[in-house]
């Protein structure tokens, strides 16, 4: 009996142990083990990478560290068991112990394992800088690895980094906006670790490219040799004012074939900017948004401020001032840029790209947005140009206390280059001089045959004495041309900063001359508080060929407050030999106009704005029916260019786009835009009454068409005025 018992026992012993191991009933069932039992070593600043590893139980595992304390810095242990990270000191670490849990709830510790981390030898591993491109934000951070971080970094040699780049940072960041080509260096940089271990950089070069456009497919649009000309107004990287005129021609793939700019600022005064065709170009897309990069050579002069002869010593202004916080003095010698433009066609019949808005698009703090227009270069001679002339020219007068906003519109005569008859009314800084006479002054008979540009000058007599301004100009065909002042507008008592254009006019004007409705559009300066921001304004109208202006309706922001009056049993004047035109009963201080020969082009622009008001407003006259008009949803249709004007207060930025408008109330948009400019969505609605008032995006942005043009204003925030062109040509 004790023999059968002591078997008894062992099968027991036998049963338990199989069942411990996982053998009942055919199945088989092994103990989880951790197979990893020690951990390589690391260097400071390397990336360190180490996997635990298990077998046996059932996957998936899971692990945890149980002891050892803190991991070496910059390390960490994922639940899979994977150590990554950066080691950031040197040292012996642990010993640790792991735990690992199968899928089962089996778990296994691992033995004590310690990670070595070594300071290795301080290196750097820059080795050559990544290129940057003129205008456009640029960083590349130097780095080394090995030694004791942190590391600090300072320039041994090479001299001063490209215009518009900071000093390399402690950190090893080279960053800022380049604004000037060329190969700069080579630079040789020193790493210093905490340890005061240092390594240098080779000799490494910094390349500052052209900007240039990518292709958008559809450049051919644009027919190669024939010109465009464009306008800009706004403020530069210092928030001073500025103005752009130029041309340039396309060749139809995406290059330049003939470029000139003329700029004028108060930061580096006038100069006409020679452009590197090679290393320009465009890009123009099938939504009609396009992309022209203009590259410089040479740099702007930056003539010392001087007033021209004859210039008044100072103009009066009022309260419509705009304060800046920088220095007036020119900056010799400072550096010509690269500059990108973003610009947008209307295609009025699909093919031919006559129109358009364009804005500055690049990264160096300008803020400029105007209009272009197809140039024919076959009027590019003064003999070409008609006997009279309507003009709109605004811009800024330096003050003793701020530049003081300006506004000028007015009519001459033209023979062969000789302007007489001068008629004008002009506006600086919210003080109207009322109507000036006797305006004289030169076109010069020496016309770019490919870009249409001419220099001349142009006088104003006032009762503070003679306006004089010398000027470049842009033909754009026999009865239009773009203007802008070429003196240096900096100090006190020079002549003012001025951009406009100039339309045929007729020679003699009747009563009814202005006849029919029409719509309007203006901006200015508007004092709010202690500061200053955009007024704009749209409005239709109606005059009826007799004096009487029987309605008005005004939709107006101010500084933020939106209000849209409307005025009744209105009157008007016009001067037959001037073709000026005086209201009254239209607001309290109305706009005096000056008529076009009821040009057609743009939309047709029939006559030039300068405002009486103490924001020295400006604008244009369009015409839109010499019927009572009925406009539909379907009068708005196709493909528009679009921009803001001028940021008259410098606040807000620009934008630039196309807008397709489905005839339907509905339209799609693409946009470019900068700063804080109140944003109309890719895809809107927009709501049109038969007087061709209306809105865009739910109300949010009043808007007056005559279906060729739309002006529009936002409701809220500092007011830009949104200008649209498209439909089919009227020229």
């Amino acid at each position: 009996m004790r023999r059968v018992y002591h078997y008894v026992c062992l099968l027991g012993v036998l049963f338990a142990s199989l069942q411990a191991i996982g053998c009942s009933s055919g199945a088989t069932t092994t103990m989880v083990q951790v197979s990893t039992t020690s951990l390589p070593s690391g260097t400071v600043a390397s990336p360190y990478s180490a996997t635990l590893t298990a077998v046996g139980g059932t996957s998936p595992y899971t692990w945890t560290q149980t002891s050892g304390g803190a991991m070496p810095g910059g390390v960490s242990l994922g639940s899979a068991g994977v150590f990554a990270g950066t080691p950031t000191a040197a040292g012996t670490f642990g010993p640790y112990v792991f735990q690992v849990k199968d899928s089962t709830g089996l778990v296994a510790s691992s033995p004590s394992m310690s990670i070595t981390i070594t300071a290795g030898t301080l290196t750097v591993t820059t080795t050559a800088l990544p290129a940057a491109v003129v205008n456009a934000a640029y960083s590349a951070t130097l780095g080394a690895s090995g030694g004791t971080p942190p590391y600090t970094w300072t320039e041994t040699s090479g001299g001063a980094l490209p215009p518009g780049l900071a000093n390399v940072t402690s950190g090893g960041v080279i960053a800022g906006t380049p604004t000037a080509t060329g190969s700069y260096g080579p630079y040789v940089f020193t790493v210093t670790d905490a340890a005061n271990a240092t390594a240098v950089t080779g000799s490494l070069t910094l390349t500052v490219g052209a900007a240039t456009c990518a292709a958008l497919g559809n450049e051919t649009a644009l027919t190669a040799g024939t010109p465009y000309a464009f306008l800009l107004k706004g403020t530069d990287g210092s928030g001073n004012p500025i103005d752009m005129a130029g041309s340039f021609t396309p060749n139809g793939t995406g290059g330049i074939t003939d470029a000139t700019v003329d700029y004028n600022g108060f930061t580096n005064g006038p100069a006409q900017m020679q452009v590197n065709v090679g290393a320009s170009s465009y890009s123009f897309g099938t939504s009609t948004l396009g992309c022209l990069a203009l590259s410089f050579s040479g740099s702007v002069p930056g003539p010392a401020a001087t007033a021209h002869e004859g210039a008044t010593a100072k103009l009066a202004h009022g309260t419509a001032m705009r304060s800046l916080g920088v220095g007036k003095a020119a900056a010799a010698g400072a550096a010509v840029v690269s500059v990108q433009f973003a610009f947008s066609l209307d295609g009025f019949d699909g093919t031919v790209y006559h129109t358009g808005r364009i804005i500055e698009s690049d990264s160096v703090g300008t803020s400029a947005a105007g209009f272009m227009h197809l140039q024919v270069p076959s009027t590019f001679a003064v003999t070409s140009l008609l006997s009279n002339y309507a003009f709109g020219f605004d811009g800024w007068t330096a003050a003793a206390s701020g530049n003081a906003r300006t506004a000028i519109a007015g009519s001459f005569t033209n023979t062969t280059g000789a302007l007489s008859a001068g008629y004008a009314d002009v506006n600086v800084g919210g003080v109207a001089s009322g109507e000036s006479t006797g305006g004289t002054g030169t076109l010069n008979a020496a016309i770019d045959a490919t870009t249409g540009r001419g220099t001349g000058t142009y006088t104003i007599p006032t009762s503070g004495g003679n306006l004089t301004f010398d000027l470049a100009f842009y033909i754009l065909n026999a009865s239009d041309f773009i203007v802008l002042s070429t003196d240096n507008p900096a100090a006190v008592g020079s002549a003012p900063l001025l951009g406009g254009r100039a339309l045929a006019s007729n020679a003699t004007y009747a009563q009814g001359s202005l006849s029919g409705y029409y719509m309007l559009a203006a901006e200015g300066l508007q004092a709010s508080g202690s500061s200053v921001a955009n007024l704009a304004e749209i409005a239709t109208l109606n005059a009826d060929g007799a004096g009487n202006v029987p309605s008005t309706i005004l939709y107006m922001n101010s500084a933020g407050s939106y209000s849209h009056p409307a005025f009744l049993n209105g009157t008007y004047t016009v001067e037959a030999a001037s073709g000026r035109v005086s209201i009254a009963g239209i607001t309290a201080t109305p706009p005096v106009m000056y008529l076009t020969a009821g040009n057609t082009a743009d939309g047709g622009i029939a006559g030039f704005l300068v405002g009486t008001d103490t924001e020295a407003s400006s604008g244009i006259l369009v015409s839109q029916s010499t019927m009572a008009p009925s406009y539909t949803l379907g009068d708005i249709t196709g493909s528009y260019a679009t921009s803001t004007e001028e940021d008259v207060a410098g606040k807000s930025g620009t934008m630039v786009g196309t807008f397709s408008f489905t005839g339907g109330g509905q339209y799609v948009a693409t946009v470019k835009s900068s700063g804080s400019v109140p944003s109309l969505p890719g895809l809107g609605s927009i709501v049109v009454s038969s007087d061709g008032s209306g809105s865009l995006n739910g109300g949010n942005f009043p808007l007056v068409t005559n279906g060729k043009m739309i002006f529009a204003i936002p409701k809220s925030g500092n007011p830009l005025l949104y200008v649209f062109t498209g439909g089919k040509s009227l020229d």
